[in-house]
C-alpha cells in the first residue's frame, strides 16, 4: 500500500513538472503545427528558403526567377521555404527541369513534398493559386508537370479554357470524380479517387472534355457502362441507343426492322437481348418506346 501511495506521489510530481517548466511540451505544439496547413500567401512574389526544417537555419530571399541556384551559393541546401507572395515553381534540377513543384503557401519541412536539400531553381509563376489548393487540378504532362487547370467543382466542357484534349495528369486533393471523354459527361467515363500521374493508365491521356463530382453515397458504387450487344452480322435489334453512364436510351426500338410489342416482360426481354439486366422505364402504348435499360 505505501508502494502504491510512493507511486502515486511521483506521477503527481511529474505532471507538475510538465506543467510549470517552459518547452516541456514544445515538442507536441511542434508536431500539432506541423498538422496544420498555412494559408497560401498573398501580396507581391516573394519566397524566403531556409537550410533547416522549420524555417530555421541560414536563409536566402528571392523575389523573381532563379535558374541556377549556383549563382546564390543555396543549391541543393533548402529544406523548408516561406512563400511571402505569389505562386512559385521549384525544381531539382537547373533551368526548371528535373522534380518540380508549385508551392503557394509555407512548408515547413520540404521533404514533405520530396525536395528536401534538393532544389536547384525556382520561378515566379503566372497562377493565383497552386494546384494543391483545389479540389482537383489538370496538367497538361504526365507525372504533374507543365502548365495545369484547377477546380473546386466539376466543368461541363474543359474548351472555354482551352484545355480540351489536353490533360496528361490529375491531382486529386479532395472528393471522388468522372472524368469524361466528351463535354456534358458523354463518351467514355472513368471514376477517380485519387491522383494519377499518367492518364494513359484509363486510356484518358490527351482525351478529357468534361468533368464532374461522383458522391458514391448518393449515386453508389460507379459501374462502367454496358455496351449494347448486337446481333452477328449488325442486326437491327439495339439501333438507336442513346449511352448514358450506367444506361441506354432508346426512343424506338425495333427488331428486324419491325417494332416491338409492348407485351408483359417486353421491355425487361428487350433489355436482357442487349447484354443489360433489367429495363427500368417504358413509356405506355402498345409498342415499346423510350424504353430506358440499365
Amino acid at each position: 500500500m505505501h508502494r502504491d501511495l510512493f507511486s502515486q506521489s511521483i506521477l503527481a510530481i511529474a505532471l507538475l513538472i510538465l506543467a510549470v517548466v517552459p518547452g516541456a511540451n514544445a515538442q507536441k505544439d511542434d508536431d500539432e503545427e506541423g498538422r496544420r496547413r498555412p494559408p497560401p500567401a498573398s501580396g507581391p512574389a516573394a519566397i524566403v528558403l531556409y537550410s533547416d526544417t522549420g524555417l530555421r537555419g541560414t536563409s536566402v530571399e528571392l523575389t523573381g526567377d532563379t535558374l541556377n541556384f549556383n549563382t546564390i551559393r543555396f543549391n541543393d541546401k533548402a529544406r523548408s521555404v516561406e512563400v511571402k507572395g505569389g505562386v512559385w515553381l521549384l525544381c531539382s534540377d537547373s533551368n526548371l527541369r528535373g522534380r518540380c513543384e508549385y508551392v503557394d503557401r509555407t512548408v515547413r519541412n520540404l521533404g514533405d513534398i520530396n525536395l528536401s536539400g534538393n532544389i536547384s531553381s525556382a520561378q515566379a509563376t503566372a497562377y493565383d493559386k497552386g494546384p494543391k489548393s483545389y479540389d482537383i487540378a489538370f496538367f497538361a504532362n504526365g507525372d504533374f508537370r507543365g502548365p495545369f487547370l484547377g477546380f473546386d467543382e466539376g466543368e461541363a466542357t474543359l474548351s472555354q479554357y482551352r484545355f480540351n484534349d489536353t490533360a496528361s495528369s490529375v491531382l486529386v486533393n479532395r472528393g471522388t470524380w468522372l472524368v469524361c471523354e466528351h463535354a456534358d459527361y458523354r463518351g467514355t467515363c472513368e471514376f477517380i479517387d485519387a491522383s494519377m500521374s499518367n492518364l494513359g493508365d484509363i486510356y484518358l491521356n490527351d482525351k478529357i472534355s468534361s468533368f464532374r463530382r461522383y458522391d458514391v453515397r448518393r449515386e453508389g458504387p460507379w459501374r462502367r457502362p454496358v455496351d449494347p450487344v448486337y446481333p452477328p452480322g449488325g442486326g437491327g435489334i439495339g439501333a438507336g441507343g442513346v449511352r448514358g453512364e450506367q444506361t441506354m436510351f432508346y426512343p424506338s426500338p425495333t427488331s428486324r426492322g419491325a417494332r416491338i410489342s409492348n407485351r408483359d416482360g417486353a421491355a425487361t426481354r428487350f433489355c436482357q437481348d442487349q447484354g443489360f439486366s433489367e429495363a427500368v422505364y417504358k413509356a405506355p402504348g402498345s409498342v415499346l418506346s423510350d424504353v430506358l435499360c440499365r
